[in-house]
């Protein structure tokens, strides 16, 4: 990722036109590695300025985005808070050729006595870090150090901060050190930058060597131009580029540009500022690794659950297979009573004609010698009457079992056709309520907002399909009783309803409204998928139904294709 200081250094200049003069209004830590800034501007606009050293997105830049604040605050928000609340922003600027940003606040203690305070923000992959600094020396920062002064650098408040060690590479205003160093290298012109200039990321290096070939017209090879040409061009490539802020998201590619590189990516989206694209770049990103640990957490969560499920299922089917031989039993203590005249003290064993058959064959029954024959036959009865107690109690196990592996079945179906971690909240309440994930403390006077669901306009009717099974469950009983439902046949899937207000579906819509049913099924990737329709009046919600499921008659069946039909979703 080009996150270079070369991009840094053009971000700084724009962030500074931006934020110079601005007051800072509020102070928050969403996150353990990121704080937000609420700030006014100088031109009177409120703003947030993310301030981030999460090491996989570790930036600074005004933000859309709105993460709720953790219902207490973190130490190093405290600091912040202490420090910078009033306090207005004097300069933002790079360090040179390092992978810093500098954000110079004016402040005032509580007897109005006026400092000036750093926020330094090192964007260095894992080792980023936000410090709080005040004449150089380190008031908090997000990631401190052990409280050691013998530390090569140490961070912890009254330690003196110091910049993290130099690379081994040469700064772009050193002219003399990059003649050497070029004298003495044996490669392609982007090696040579990316290995021996100081500031520049492989995306960029690969842009600049282009660039300067094709305006040059010289051929690839590093020793066909005067290196005093080069340092030039790349110097006033470095202080003077022409910005054309971009996002690139290819298949196997993804990353932010300050500049349109050439030899990038082609699903480009251009923005009209650095910071636009910064924030678009990183909050997509975020956004899909939410959307996909999410999706994880509660795929397995689910899956260990239903596996358990099985496993209870399985017990139980081998208690009813244990209890097969019942009626055998009765039968054999029947045959003991009735044959009693054959049975002499001491036997082992009862031969007799089995006369509940046809053909009367003869049976061997086991017998215990020290008991009676009566006692004998009573220990079969009693056996029968246990296993038949068994029998009576585990076959109601064993459905609502089976409607439990089904229910959760339908929540995992439901997780997979997610599209966006909002879909992912009712799942949630639902996993919740079934005690397999902790409620989260909620805020005072908080109200849970309803999900919505997907909307559809095709024909002059509505359509809404439901997300998950707490959506399913709304919007049948939202549904008027004229309006007309519609479920995939053997298959989870989204309730579908078309709204009627009391007017004939024509064909056409009821085949849209089928082909959205079978899409948001697990029969998506399928063909001829059966969808049931029927009026909502016919769909019934018995008590005590687990969420999503309802009983329907009446129902008519469509053969349909899988189809998403979003260009017809509204929002």
């Amino acid at each position: 990722m080009p996150q270079d200081a070369f991009t840094i250094y053009h971000a700084s200049l724009e962030l500074n036109e931006t934020l110079k003069g601005a007051r800072v209004e509020k102070i928050n830590q969403p996150e353990k590695d990121a704080v937000t800034l609420s700030i006014r501007t100088a031109d009177k606009r409120n703003a947030t300025l993310l301030i981030s050293a999460n090491a996989n997105g570790a930036r600074v830049c005004v933000t859309s985005s709105n993460k709720p604040a953790p219902l207490q605050a973190p130490a190093f928000c405290m600091l912040l808070r202490k420090h910078l609340a009033r306090a207005t922003v004097k300069k933002v600027e790079a360090v040179p050729f390092e992978r810093i940003t500098i954000i110079t606040f004016d402040c005032r203690d509580e007897l109005g006595t006026p400092s000036e305070k750093q926020a330094i923000v090192e964007i260095m992959g894992k080792y980023s870090n936000v410090t709080l600094v005040e004449n150089g020396i380190i008031l908090g920062a997000m990631k401190t150090t052990d409280f050691d002064f013998n530390l090569t650098r140490p961070i912890f408040p009254g330690a003196k901060y110091v910049y993290p060690l130099p690379q081994d590479k040469i700064n772009a205003d050193e002219p003399e050190k990059i003649r050497a160093a070029y004298s003495s290298f044996d490669g392609e012109l982007e090696s040579f930058i990316f290995n021996k200039l100081k500031g520049v990321s492989k995306p960029t290096a690969d842009e600049i060597a282009f660039k300067f070939f094709k305006e040059n017209d010289i051929t690839r090879n590093v020793k066909t131009f005067k290196i005093d040409d080069f340092i030039s061009f790349y110097q006033n490539f470095y202080v003077s580029a022409k910005t054309k802020p971009n996002v690139v998201f290819d298949e196997n590619y993804s990353d932010f540009f300050i500049l349109d590189y050439a030899t990038v990516g082609k699903n480009k989206t251009y923005f009209t500022d650095i910071n636009s694209a910064i924030d678009y770049y990183f909050s997509k990103k975020e956004a899909n690794a939410a959307f996909a640990a999410k999706k994880r957490k509660l795929t397995d969560i689910t899956k260990a659950h239903i596996k358990k499920l099985g496993k209870k299922l399985q017990t139980f089917n081998e208690k009813i297979l244990s209890a097969k031989d019942a009626d055998e039993l009765k039968k054999n203590g029947e045959l003991i009573i009735a044959y009693l005249y054959k049975i002499k003290p001491g036997d082992e064993f009862l031969i007799a004609e089995d006369y509940t058959k046809e053909d009367y064959p003869e049976v061997k029954i086991k017998l215990d010698k020290n008991l009676t024959p009566q006692e004998n036959a009573e220990k079969l009865f009693k056996r029968y009457a246990k296993l038949k107690k068994t029998v009576a109690a585990t076959e109601p196990q064993i459905k609502e079992t089976e409607e439990q592996i089904a229910y959760f079945e339908s929540i995992l179906s439901d997780v997979e056709r997610a599209e966006t971690t909002e879909d992912f909240d009712d799942v949630t309440e639902e996993l919740i309520a079934a005690s397999l994930i902790a409620a989260p403390k909620q805020r005072k006077n908080e109200k849970k907002k309803k999900s919505a669901y997907r909307n559809f306009s095709y024909g002059g009717f509505e359509i809404s399909a439901g997300r998950n099974n707490v959506q399913n469950d709304r919007l049948v009983a939202e549904a008027e009783r004229a309006d007309v439902w519609l479920h995939t046949k053997n298959y989870h899937s989204s309730h579908v309803i078309i709204r009627t207000k009391g007017e004939k579906v024509p064909d056409k819509v009821l085949l849209f409204a089928a082909e959205i049913c079978a899409y948001y099924s697990n029969a998506k990737s399928g063909d001829k998928i059966p969808v049931d329709y029927t009026l909502k009046k016919f769909v019934k919600k018995p008590a005590g139904a687990p969420l999503g499921k309802v009983y329907y008659t009446e129902q008519k069946t469509l053969l349909v294709t899988p189809n998403a039909h979003s260009e017809n979703e509204t929002r």
